[in-house]
């Protein structure tokens, strides 16, 4: 690869692709949703309006290459993103329990994913947080929580580079995912693993992330080095969960590689690690 295409995924790329371009796109989607279904709109109709239009098409004709439980088939663009979505909110809404008080995205983005997971029968008295490093993407969740008074969300700055997750509230039972942020940073942090194992007694995390080529040393159509590192992608997320259960900080649960893809070069696999204090 030529040194001109090489992506160095630093500060000033994130707030580019995701502060300047992207989030403020689908800040204007959510104005617009919120628009058409005034006087009286509702989360879940604004949330399908947004979800619908931010990155695929509905026509059943546009088709694309996904994977699948491993397995890489041509389908519907709305398939493959609906599967994916569905996926993700049902993994983390079977992770909570009648006492899980506090809901965590980390690199939340807009909070599609914790909107479609309270909309879908999430806990309802829970503090459900967006912790994004852009203000566009903080923007973005705030506008859309407005929709929903009920709804307790808090959009807070957030830096994978530099994890702090304090100032929240005290919580028994937290429940913390990401999806496809912390690919964004090429190098995690090891403070990041403690800096979430204290937001609770209890707390389970669940990272959606292409490292399925991190697992073992099985050659992959669906995830590789080498595009981890053509793209600046995380390089060390499954040896910093490992080095964290070693340090005795968390524990392993999961670790299942590429589950679900709609890049079939990046597929997403699970880790799903717990920690407890007291």
């Amino acid at each position: 690869m030529a040194e001109a295409d090489r992506v160095t995924r630093d500060a000033d790329w994130i707030e580019r692709e995701y502060g300047r371009e992207k989030w403020p796109a689908v800040e204007r989607l959510i104005e617009e949703a919120i628009a058409a279904e005034s006087p009286d709109p509702d989360l879940a109709r604004v949330l399908g309006r947004v979800v619908r239009h931010e990155r695929h098409s509905p026509d059943p004709r546009e088709v694309q290459e996904a994977v699948f439980g491993g397995v890489q088939a041509e389908v519907p663009q709305s398939l493959a993103y609906g599967a994916h979505h569905m996926f993700l909110t049902d993994a983390v809404a079977n992770a909570c329990t009648p006492a899980t008080d506090l809901v965590v995205e980390l690199g939340a983005g807009w909070g599609r994913y914790l909107f479609a997971l309270w909309a879908s029968g999430g806990p309802a008295d829970a503090t459900y947080v967006a912790a994004e490093y852009t203000e566009a993407g903080r923007r973005a969740s705030e506008l859309l929580a407005s929709v929903e008074p009920r709804m307790r969300l808090r959009a807070i700055p957030f830096d994978y580079t530099q994890p702090d997750l304090g100032g929240l509230p005290q919580a028994e039972e937290a429940v913390v995912f990401s999806a496809s942020s912390v690919e964004q940073i090429p190098q995690v942090p090891s403070e990041l693993f403690a800096a979430v194992a204290g937001l609770a007694r209890r707390v389970t995390t669940l990272h959606f992330e292409p490292v399925g080529w991190q697992l073992d040393d099985t050659p992959r159509r669906s995830s590789s080095r080498e595009y981890a590192e053509r793209h600046d992608y995380s390089r060390n997320l499954v040896e910093a969960v490992r080095a964290a259960e070693a340090d005795g900080v968390i524990e392993i649960e999961t670790m299942a590689a590429d589950v679900i893809g709609t890049n079939p070069e990046n597929t997403v696999s699970l880790i799903v690690w717990t920690s407890r204090q007291g």
